[in-house]
């Protein structure tokens, strides 16, 4: 009932990694409670090649999205991104239960990647958003063109102010939606999006905030002493240039 959240392969984004070797090596990858296992399998290696296991690997993903229960209702088909790998944390407590049995008892009631994916469309809404008011106020104030503005956006190279924007977002939808689940006593009100969207962009903020925004800081002062430290060899180089022309 459970294999789809107990193997990687079933993954939506570390199954494109882990489906792939499971195929090419004839063995399966399987979250336990103890950590990551590795099953040999009966069939034996697959002979595809890469592009050929990862060609079938998207295909299977893509046919098990919309995968039924055992009972025949909605739910157990593919998890939410990494969710399994949040099976083996069965040593964090979670009330009178587990975080690993949290995250079971989860799948086991249907929330799997269609309800993560309805659930990331507030995220989504509030990310445009976000993006629209930030460049709107960069042109504005800053006199910065659009294009220049929306590429301080892009994951890749987000500006920090930006990326703090996004955490204290992301942290006021994870608090509100933590608030929800202590009012209702329900845990299926998760927003898995907004959580992981809070761990994220958290991380980033915070390793920003306390340690590359010093590290730029010192590298900005390093780079001003160097260019005075050449500064002053120039003119002494100089000095000798002239004292060499003096007449002896």
């Amino acid at each position: 009932m459970n294999h789809r959240l107990r193997a990687l392969s079933h993954d939506p984004v570390l199954g494109l990694l882990f489906g792939v070797a499971d195929m090419m090596r004839g063995t399966c990858t399987v979250v336990g409670n103890n950590g990551v296992k590795v099953f040999k399998g009966r069939n034996g290696p697959e002979t595809d090649g890469i592009i050929g296991s990862l060609a079938r690997m998207l295909g299977h993903l893509a046919s098990d999205v919309n995968a039924p229960s055992s009972t025949g209702n909605r739910g157990m088909g593919l998890p939410a991104p990494f969710m399994g790998i949040l099976r083996m944390f069965n040593g964090i407590p979670v009330g009178s239960s587990d975080l690993g049995k949290q995250v079971e008892y989860l799948y086991v009631h249907g929330y799997d990647f269609r309800q993560f994916t309805a659930g990331s469309i507030p995220a989504l809404i509030m990310e445009v958003m976000m993006r629209a008011c930030y460049a709107a106020k960069q042109v504005k104030l800053a006199d910065e063109s659009l294009g220049q503005v929306l590429v301080q956006t892009v994951p890749t190279r987000m500006n920090p102010r930006f990326r703090m924007m996004l955490a204290i977002g992301y942290g006021c939808m994870a608090s509100v939606n933590a608030g929800r689940i202590c009012v209702t006593q329900n845990v299926m009100n998760l927003n898995y999006a907004a959580w992981m969207g809070l761990a994220w962009n958290g991380f980033h903020a915070m390793k920003w905030a306390l340690l590359d925004k010093h590290l730029q800081l010192w590298d900005g002062i390093e780079r001003e002493e160097i260019a005075e430290l050449e500064r002053v060899v120039d003119r002494i180089e100089d000095l000798e240039s002239r004292v060499e022309q003096l007449p002896t």
